[in-house]
């Protein structure tokens, strides 16, 4: 109960303080610097922090320091209930999406036209389908296309259309979308919005090598997007047109292509090599660090 009563208080209060830095970084378009990978990193810091510290250093120090007798009083009752809300919701969020997912799938596979299953993501063509092109499922990620964007896009716009999802699947972009819907609190949406533009800009970027593939992608775009009214694609899914970003904007970006950065995408590495140093750390000195966060959570839960 005091582990969990610690990983509220430290979950709520560094979510607080994200999003009032996030309302900062927004109001000066710091946003428009900082990359997909960062961002996601950045949204899942306060679940990740606070489920270490309560995990590996709250609930050992109370079992090797504490005694096996309840003694808390009504504070600890009700912080500990607030975190199993707090994970509740989040497990509720991930369920009803995947239900949401696989109901709009098995919607549009049921007279599917074509299928090519020799491929790395599988890719179904529907005639139900109403969102032209997207990519559908975290565990074993399917391309779903509507007949009638099949039948609007040349091949050469398909292909890179395609390869578009398949950078959202390598990415495992609706894995991080389930793991978003299980980080419940309030102020977060513009965190989320921004990182789901930055992943269609960075999916844009690994699906073109070449002037002609960039082009290719942008003529798509935009057919897209003149022949199909918006439809929302489930929550667990990514599109090629949704209303997550500015189509124009990513049609400029791919006209204006010149050629890739060459900026690797993988730098959140340094920051994970950081933490294991400092896991290593934490351990060769385990004693003391498991009685300071003894002391600690004495401190701030009642």
């Amino acid at each position: 109960m005091v582990s969990l009563a610690f990983f509220a208080l430290v979950y709520s209060f560094l979510s607080f303080l994200l999003v009032l830095t996030w309302r900062g970084l927004r109001s000066c378009n710091f946003q428009k610097r900082i990359g997909a990978h960062s961002l996601f990193t950045l949204r899942i810091i306060p679940f990740a922090i606070s489920a270490a510290i309560s995990l590996f250093l709250t609930l050992p120090s109370f079992l090797l320091l504490e005694g096996h007798s309840l003694d808390e009083d009504l504070g600890t009752f009700v912080l500990s209930a607030c975190a199993l809300v707090i994970l509740g919701a989040g497990i509720y969020r991930v369920l009803l999406a995947e239900v949401r997912t696989r109901r709009v799938v098995s919607a549009c596979s049921k007279d599917a036209i074509g299928v090519e299953r020799n491929a790395v993501t599988p890719t179904i063509i529907s005639a139900r389908s109403i969102t032209p092109l997207m990519l559908v499922g975290v565990r074993v990620p399917r391309i779903l296309i509507s007949a009638s964007a099949y039948k609007l896009l040349s091949d050469a716009e398909l292909r890179a259309a395609v390869r578009h999802e398949i950078v959202h699947s390598r990415s495992r972009d609706n894995l991080k979308k389930a793991i978003l819907n299980c980080l419940p609190f309030p102020g977060m949406a513009s965190l989320e919005e921004a990182w789901q533009q930055a992943s269609e800009l960075a999916a844009d970027d690994g699906a073109v090598s070449s002037r002609a593939e960039a082009l290719d992608l942008a003529a798509a775009l935009i057919k897209l997007t003149r022949h199909f009214p918006f439809q929302p694609v489930p929550d667990l899914a990514t599109g090629l047109v949704n209303a997550v970003g500015s189509v124009t904007n990513r049609v400029e970006r791919l006209v204006a292509w010149k050629g890739s950065s060459g900026a690797g995408p993988y730098r959140w590495r340094y920051v994970i090599a950081a933490a294991m140093i400092a896991a290593v750390g934490l351990a060769v000195k385990l004693g003391p660090a498991l009685i300071l966060a003894h002391s600690l959570t004495e401190r701030l839960v009642p």
